[in-house]
């Protein structure tokens, strides 16, 4: 029964009536709106622009926008006004600051050893900005695994992926040796 081991399906967007004019943007949104009006709720209006770029800017880079682009986004009456904004998000270098964090964490990156001696790395920096520089290259995830896993091997004398492979001595390690009490 377990949903991963299930057939995939084609499921079609469900329609309700009575949906809020123009809140369909997508039909990801269809699925959003059936389960707030199963519940019983309405979604919230809109967010005005100034609220949309603090949302946006905070949620893909991790920092405020400048009062400056705050203006910019307020003031910018074209009809890509959305897209340019995210757009310019995406390629911004701190995406990839942003969101590599999380992978590092996962991946149990340390710049030291960790434990009680917790010795600096001093070498560690370039996996980290390998994981920064996949991020704003948006490499696909299947792919930076394999580098992490083989870098050395898929890409043998390209310093830019070899460095991958230090995904598999990035976590912690303990320094102390345990020696045999008798």
């Amino acid at each position: 029964d377990w949903w991963s081991l299930q057939p995939l399906t084609v499921v079609r967007a469900p329609n309700i009536d009575g949906s809020p004019a123009g809140w369909s943007a997508s039909p990801i949104d269809r699925f959003i709106y059936a389960k707030l009006h199963e519940k019983g709720l309405q979604p919230s209006p809109p967010a005005d622009r100034r609220t949309f770029i603090r949302r946006a800017t905070f949620d893909l880079l991790g920092l405020p926008p400048t009062p400056v682009e705050v203006e910019a986004f307020v003031n910018d009456e074209s009809s890509e006004a959305y897209e340019k904004l995210i757009d310019r998000l995406l390629a911004s270098p701190h995406y990839g600051e942003r969101w590599a964090r999380h992978w590092l964490d996962v991946i149990r990156f340390g710049e030291s050893h960790g434990y009680e001696q917790n010795h600096l790395r001093e070498r560690a920096w370039p996996l980290r900005d390998y994981v920064i520089r996949s991020f704003n290259q948006d490499k696909p995830f299947n792919r930076m695994i394999i580098e992490h896993l083989a870098g050395d091997q898929v890409a043998a004398n390209n310093p830019d992926v070899e460095v991958a492979t230090g995904f598999l001595v990035a976590g912690i390690h303990d320094t102390v040796k345990i020696e045999n009490v008798e």
